[in-house]
């Protein structure tokens, strides 16, 4: 019985690491259950900006997205700054997922590698927010 509950426990612990982690690649309540983070660290493997995986994490309450925030990548600071500044990360905050969706986003010129891979992996995470 005693092992039953260890197994439990560490169980227990490892689904809520899982749960909280950034790096899951899957949904997790963030603070309440119309409370929703999609990391695509995990999702996006296989989506290459110029030097490699361009993860981001989409926050959204009640269905609306609150944050695009990009996660730590490879790509040129100095690129890659730009598509921060371009305002691509902040273009879908206030909408529903399904409006998001139908939002065309433009890759910004002279860092099209990153921002399209950056724009695969918003597409890739709202998908998962279905």
């Amino acid at each position: 019985m005693k092992k039953f509950y260890l197994a439990l426990g560490i169980l227990a612990i490892l689904s809520g690491t899982c749960i909280t982690s950034t790096s899951c690649g899957t949904r997790a309540g963030a603070k309440g259950a119309d409370t929703l983070k999609i990391n695509t660290t995990n999702l996006g493997t296989d989506v290459i900006g110029f030097n490699g995986p361009t993860p981001v994490e989409i926050s959204t309450v009640k269905g609306v997205i609150t944050r695009i925030k990009a996660l730590p990548n490879q790509e040129t600071p100095g690129y890659f700054r730009m598509v921060k500044e371009s305002g691509l990360l902040e273009k879908l905050v206030g909408k529903t997922v399904e409006e998001a969706k139908t939002v065309e986003l433009d890759a910004v010129s002279g860092a099209t590698y990153s921002s399209e891979a950056v724009i695969k992996n918003i597409r890739l995470g709202l998908d998962s927010l279905q």
